[in-house]
C-alpha cells in the first residue's frame, strides 16, 4: 500500500495541468455578493477557552456555546475578508482579517474537550487559507506561532469526515508555518485517507448512515444527513488536493484521486435524484451543499457532476468556490 500511495505522488513539474484556484483567485462578484463592506464592520469577542460540548443530543442538533459560535464566525469571517483584500487589492480588507486573526492568536489558550478539538480541526483551515490570502502583504509571527501550536489537535488518524478535515488542517497550516516536511506527509495522508475512506462504489459508508441525533449511525433518522455528511467529507479533501497542487504536489493523477472522481460522480447522482440515496427519506438535509464540484469539475468530467452545477444551488460554500469565476463551466 505505501508503494502505491508514493507512487501516486507526483511532483507539479512533471505535470502542467494544475491551475492556481486559490492562489490567484478571480472573482468579478465576491465583493458583493458576500457582502464584504458589510462584514468589516462586525465585530469579533475572543475567549481564552474552547469547552465544546457535543454537537448533537439524544433528540436533535445543539446550540453552539458563545465562545465556540464566535470561533466559527470568526474563521470564515477572517476567510472572507482575506478573499475580498486578494480579489481586490483593498488594504482594509486585508488588515481586518489580520486583526481577527491575531486577536484569537493571543487570546485562545485552552481547548478542553474532544468536541473543541473537533472544532480546531474543522475550522483551522479557514484561518490558515485567510492567512495565506493576505501574508505577502500583512505578515503575522503571532499568527503564525498559533497555527503551529494548533497542530497538536490535528486528528490524522480518523478516516472519517474529521480526518478529511485534518488533512486540510495539516496541509494549511504546513503552507502557513514553511514545514515542507509536514506538506509531504500531508500528500501521504489524503491518498491514505481517500483509499481507505472511499469504496470501490465511490461511497463512505462512515458517512452516508449519518443521522441528526447523538445516535450518530442509526435510529428512525438513519442517512438523514447522510449526503450532508458526504459533502462535508469531500469538501475538505478536495479543497486539500487543490493547495498541494499549488504547492508541489499534483495528485490528481493518481489512484487515489481516481477513487476521489468515482465518489464525486456518485455522489452528484444522488443530488441529480435523491431517491437513488440508500437511505433515502423525505426532508433529507444538506443535498446541495456541493460547491466543490465545481472544483473537482476541472480534473474529471462527470456528466451527472456537470448536471448537478447546472443547477446551482450551492449551499454552505464557505469556501466561495460559486464566486471563482475560473471554475464557472463555459
Amino acid at each position: 500500500m505505501k508503494k502505491m500511495i508514493l507512487l501516486g505522488l507526483y511532483f507539479l513539474s512533471t505535470l502542467q495541468a494544475t491551475q492556481y484556484f486559490f492562489r490567484d483567485f478571480h472573482s468579478a462578484h465576491l465583493e458583493r455578493s458576500t457582502h464584504l463592506h458589510r462584514k468589516l464592520r462586525k465585530e469579533i469577542q475572543t475567549c481564552t477557552q474552547l469547552n465544546t460540548l457535543p454537537h448533537y443530543t439524544p433528540t436533535g442538533e445543539r446550540k453552539a456555546d458563545p465562545c465556540s459560535a464566535e470561533f466559527k464566525r470568526s474563521a470564515t469571517l477572517s476567510y472572507d475578508l482575506a478573499l475580498g483584500f486578494l480579489v481586490s487589492e483593498k488594504k482594509e480588507y486585508g488588515e481586518r482579517a489580520k486583526e481577527i486573526l491575531e486577536k484569537w492568536a493571543q487570546s485562545l489558550e485552552v481547548v478542553g474537550s474532544k468536541e473543541a478539538e473537533n472544532l480546531i480541526n474543522f475550522y483551522m483551515p479557514y484561518m490558515n487559507m485567510a492567512y495565506l490570502f493576505i501574508r505577502s502583504k500583512f505578515p503575522s509571527p503571532a499568527f503564525e506561532r498559533f497555527s503551529r501550536n494548533m497542530l497538536v489537535y490535528a486528528r490524522y488518524s480518523k478516516d472519517n469526515n474529521i480526518g478529511a478535515w485534518s488533512i486540510l488542517f495539516g496541509v494549511s497550516s504546513a503552507l502557513v508555518i514553511g514545514d515542507h516536511a509536514l506538506l509531504l506527509r500531508m500528500a501521504h495522508k489524503w491518498q491514505k485517507w481517500i483509499l481507505n475512506a472511499i469504496d470501490e462504489n465511490g461511497v463512505m459508508a462512515k458517512e452516508i448512515v449519518r443521522s441528526n441525533t447523538a445516535n450518530y449511525n442509526g435510529g428512525p433518522t438513519k442517512g438523514i444527513k447522510g449526503i450532508a455528511y458526504t459533502h462535508f467529507a469531500l469538501t475538505p479533501i478536495s479543497v486539500a488536493g487543490q493547495l498541494l497542487a499549488e504547492n508541489g504536489f499534483d495528485l490528481w493523477h493518481s489512484r487515489a484521486a481516481q477513487k476521489l472522481f468515482k465518489a464525486y460522480n456518485k455522489t452528484a447522482e444522488w443530488v441529480l435524484d435523491p431517491t437513488t440515496f440508500p437511505y433515502y427519506q423525505p426532508n433529507l438535509i444538506g443535498v446541495t451543499h456541493d460547491a466543490y464540484f465545481l472544483l473537482l469539475n476541472q480534473y474529471f468530467k462527470s456528466a451527472a457532476g456537470q448536471q448537478a452545477i447546472k443547477q446551482d444551488g450551492f449551499k454552505g460554500d464557505r469556501f466561495r468556490l460559486q464566486f471563482n469565476d475560473d471554475l464557472k463551466i463555459r
